[in-house]
């Protein structure tokens, strides 16, 4: 690295306190703990990724409209996969990007499988931040949405997180039944709401891709 041999000692140091790298028993440095665990989560996502390709790609055949992947990390989405179409609309939304949870239909199909205890532990404001005039306002509504998204099997976001962008989302589970992602069909409300078979063909494809990981889910 060309640095001096005390700065490359502190970030050793540094490294080894974060569990990245680790001393063995003749001093030498080795990988420590925390990177195996980073590689069980790119492993993790790799599989989602793999698993959910082909029905993101059916499903995108079959709606003609912009489809995404994404997996929930704290307070955010992290966008895993696009897969545009002939009309695609401009969107900041692109792999590896990360959103607000509370305001993306994926990060709503989310918190909608989430105990209420959950919720209150990742939001622990009742005001939400607005990303736009239709950001819904509080914690408590959004509650009360969820309820409602829970029960139909699908999220809507409703220009909430980028203006003229509406989409339906549902969750992806594990076989542990935990929520790992969710995907969503995104687009311009209009022709959304005009084809009525998305909110269907988003819950029954997310339904496949969580059998694929394992799960078992009551159709």
């Amino acid at each position: 690295l060309n640095i001096p041999a005390s700065s490359l000692y502190n970030l050793l140091s540094t490294m080894v306190a974060a569990e990245y790298l680790r001393k063995d028993y003749l001093r030498r440095y080795k990988l420590g703990s925390k990177i195996i665990r980073l590689g069980n989560k790119a492993r993790e996502d790799l599989d989602l990724y793999n698993e959910s390709l082909p029905y993101l790609k059916k499903l995108s055949q079959q709606l003609n409209e912009t489809i995404f992947l994404a997996y929930p990390t704290g307070q955010e989405m992290i966008y895993l996969t696009k897969l545009d179409c002939n009309h695609s609309i401009k969107t900041s939304a692109q792999p590896g990007a990360n959103k607000p949870i509370y305001c993306t239909g994926l990060g709503k199909a989310c918190l909608s499988l989430y105990s209420e205890e959950k919720i209150n532990q990742l939001l622990q404001e009742d005001i939400l931040e607005s990303i736009t005039p239709n950001t819904i306002k509080s914690k408590s509504s959004l509650i009360k949405q969820l309820q409602k998204f829970r029960d139909q099997g699908y999220a809507i976001d409703d220009e909430e997180n980028e203006i003229g962008l509406y989409c339906v989302a549902s969750p992806i589970v594990s076989a542990e039944g935990e929520v790992i992602a969710a995907i969503s069909c995104a687009g311009p409300k209009e022709r959304m709401l005009s084809n009525e078979s998305i909110p269907k063909k988003i819950n029954s494809t997310a339904l496949l891709i969580s059998k694929a990981m394992g799960a078992v889910r009551r159709e």
